[in-house]
């Protein structure tokens, strides 16, 4: 194989050949339209599997999953999972390597080389999160960016129920959250008991027992998130100034707000969050979220810093009580208030006072 030159800090973006022979290059945000591409993995160009020929239809979702590293343990998992939907023309699928040191970038290559539904891109250097999915996010072409982290997995009927959801979100409604086991938000139903089997198994039940339910949102949690791609292209997407990440999907849901779009959690689809797939150190990662939480309070000098079982408490109190009695899902958060509860003794006995208190108003 002839030695390949890759343009310094440009995405590598691998398609099937073009007419000729010569390879179709798509197009990369920065980079000249005869940037070089990477040399074919046994045999085939990464892309597509329609022709170029044919004219494409503009699909409704545009599935984006950003990988860094550790390949067998997250990304594999992840597009395993979503298989199932390769063939729906209602989605397109794109893979983005955030240059990965580890050679997960060339293992997700071979793995897209055998899957031609999906399109794989490759990144000379680590943009970050917010470079990485905003360099992504140039190559999708759906009415809707769903925007994954790699260490996601995804129960049957899950991009089913997206489908339904986003196909019924009111005009205004520009971001959608799913369910998951683990989130900083009101997104996730808590339960440390559940293994990933009964999350999983859980999780294609709420697939497929949809309430119609869209609970609005101070902010969401960007672990795996639904973004109207004219709203998205109107922010100009994530801001780069959170560097590798945290806190960037805060800044994007105020701005989203400020902007006057709205924004909601749906409960009628769960995606599995396995978490604490680090891509740094933990005494980095503590650095990362000062230094950005500053960032954040400057820019937003009244943004709010609930805690998780406070928003689940909300959604509790707002919205489950008057609307789900009775409900299987009102269960699992019921169950999260009397598992997720303060250490201190005294925080302990004030938040089940309140919790006693706001729970019977609310069913009254």
């Amino acid at each position: 194989m002839e030695a390949f030159k890759r343009r310094q800090n440009s995405p590598t973006c691998c398609t099937k050949s073009g007419i000729g022979g010569a390879p179709q290059v798509c197009p990369i945000q920065g980079a000249s339209r005869h940037t070089p591409l990477r040399p074919p993995l046994n045999n085939c160009w990464v892309g597509p599997k329609r022709s170029i020929i044919e004219p494409m239809k503009s699909p409704l979702i545009s599935v984006v999953v950003l990988a860094y590293n550790q390949f067998e343990r997250t990304t594999l998992p992840c597009l395993q999972s979503l298989t199932r939907w390769f063939r729906d023309d209602d989605f397109e699928f794109i893979v983005f390597d955030n240059a990965s040191p580890d050679g997960s970038g060339e293992k997700a290559h071979i793995w897209c080389a055998e899957h031609t539904e999906v399109k794989f891109v490759q990144s000379d250097t680590n943009l970050g999160y917010a470079g990485g999915m905003n360099s992504a996010a140039t190559h999708a072409n759906g009415q809707w960016l769903f925007l994954v982290n790699n260490d996601t997995e995804f129960p049957a009927h899950a991009l089913d129920a997206l489908k339904t959801v986003l196909r019924a979100a009111p005009a205004n409604m520009a971001m959608i959250g799913p369910v998951t086991n683990a989130a900083g938000n009101g997104q996730r139903l808590y339960d440390p008991s559940k293994t990933k089997e009964e999350w999983l198994e859980l999780g294609a039940w709420l697939n497929t027992n949809p309430t119609g339910l869209l609970l609005p949102t101070y902010r969401c949690d960007f672990f795996c998130i639904a973004i109207r791609k004219d709203a998205w292209d109107q922010l100009q997407g994530l801001d780069p100034v959170f560097g590798l990440g945290y806190f960037e999907d805060f800044d994007f849901s105020l701005r989203l707000r400020d902007a006057g779009f709205d924004q909601a959690i749906s409960e009628d689809v769960f995606i599995y969050h396995q978490g604490s797939a680090s891509f740094i150190s933990e005494n980095k990662i503590k650095k990362l979220v000062k230094e950005n939480k500053k960032i954040l309070k400057k820019r937003f000098p009244k943004a709010q810093f609930k805690h998780v079982r406070k928003n689940n408490f909300e959604i509790l109190t707002k919205n489950y009580i008057k609307n789900m009695k009775n409900n299987r899902r009102m269960q699992i958060r019921i169950s999260a208030l009397s598992a997720d509860i303060p250490k201190s003794f005294l925080k302990k006995l004030y938040w089940k006072i309140r919790c006693n208190s706001k729970m019977i108003n609310a069913m009254s």
